[in-house]
């Protein structure tokens, strides 16, 4: 090192600095989210097992991150979560379009106990595009749906 020019060794400082400036820069801007939940029926009865999707409705196909997901309890309940690299509890704010399907067996066992019950029939409107749903700043615990 005795024999470094002092270019050098202003070019390694300059780097260093650099280095030590890039984490201030890097973190990518999040949307904001608010809390959701709701209800869902088919034919006026709490379902379980269905997947609510909602998809951020902005002219682009993705703005600010990844729509949300939740799953319905035995009472109809779900609360959404963002399907981002990093989940945050909630939807981005602002029109969604909502979609509804019914949640696939993902091992073995939960395979066997679906068999044996009858299949979900949900109408066409719970997946084809035709629900919408505004997710106020505020948030809501009245996203309900019924099919």
């Amino acid at each position: 090192m005795m024999n470094d020019s002092p270019m050098q060794a202003i070019a390694v400082a300059a780097a260093a600095a650099l280095l030590c400036c890039v984490p201030l820069g890097c973190g990518a801007k999040r949307a904001p989210t608010a809390p959701v939940s709701g209800t869902v029926t088919v034919a006026g009865k709490p379902q379980a097992n269905l997947v609510v999707s909602f998809l951020p409705q902005t002219g682009k196909a993705e703005v600010g991150g990844k729509g949300s997901m939740g799953v319905t309890d035995a009472a109809g309940k779900f609360t959404l979560r963002t399907a981002d690299d990093e989940p945050r509890d909630g939807a981005l704010i602002g029109k969604h379009q909502v979609v509804i399907r019914v949640r696939t067996a993902e091992r073995a066992e939960d395979e066997k106990a679906a068999a044996a019950k009858p299949a979900i029939k949900l109408p066409s409107e719970a997946n084809d595009g035709s629900l919408q749903f505004e997710v106020p700043a505020g948030g809501t615990t009245a996203a309900d749906f019924q099919l």
